[in-house]
């Protein structure tokens, strides 16, 4: 997957589960409550493409996903971080300065280097594109799920229970659960399997290279 897609598909994807999720509130206002004729609904399918990037994109915004996904973004940068200093350091050095190294960019600066200048490499970060998807998708799947599980709470509190507000709010709540508690994990080891694939390259093919310039952020 090409990066440009990529942050195409981060916006659609929030924003098409927006909508899905949306869909059983929307009927039950529109036939329990104001009891609109059909002939006067709003034609939602036929503005849903513009509507998901429109909702993906303020979604976004808001930057609940960086917030969901911090703990594990760090995990899979500290993993590439440690990996590269471990094999990548020639010299003895002190553990304040591996530390200072470690908590700076400059370590995923030179990883990213060395991915753009050798194209074995560029193909295997399109697998870690694909994942990386998925890994964003099932955090956004969490965050709304347990959003519209709230949201149908809420819903039956005012309005009292009503079978597809209930059916409704069970589903997304459970939907929302497993993405957030076993697929969200799950791309996380997968990300971070799938770097531990790049940094065995780069030691098979770019050792020297890796060496000089860790050797080179010391000085």
């Amino acid at each position: 997957m090409e990066l440009s897609t990529l942050k195409k598909l981060r916006k659609v994807v929030p924003g098409t589960v927006f909508l899905f999720f949306s869909v059983p509130a929307y009927q039950f206002c529109v036939d329990d409550i104001y009891k609109i004729d059909d002939s006067l609904k709003f034609p939602l399918e036929g503005y849903g493409a513009v509507l998901a990037i429109i909702i993906g994109s303020f979604f976004g915004t808001l930057k609940v996903r960086r917030l969901r996904n911090k703990k594990t973004h760090k995990e899979i940068n500290e993993n590439i971080k440690t990996r590269l200093l471990m094999e990548g350091l020639a010299e003895h050095r002190s553990e304040d300065e591996k530390i200072k190294i470690k908590n700076s960019r400059k370590l995923m600066h030179i990883f990213y280097h060395l991915i753009d200048n050798d194209q074995s490499l560029k193909e295997k970060s399109k697998l870690v594109r694909d994942n990386g998807l998925i890994w964003t998708s099932t955090a956004d799947v969490a965050i709304l799920g347990c959003f519209f599980s709230w949201v149908y709470l809420i819903l039956i509190l005012i309005y009292g229970i009503d079978a597809l507000l209930v059916s409704a709010g069970l589903m997304i709540g459970s939907i929302g659960l497993i993405s957030g508690a076993i697929l969200h994990p799950r791309t996380v080891k997968e990300h971070i399997g799938l770097g531990n694939e790049q940094i065995e390259f780069i030691l098979t093919n770019h050792k020297s290279e890796l060496q000089r310039r860790v050797a080179e952020l010391f000085h």
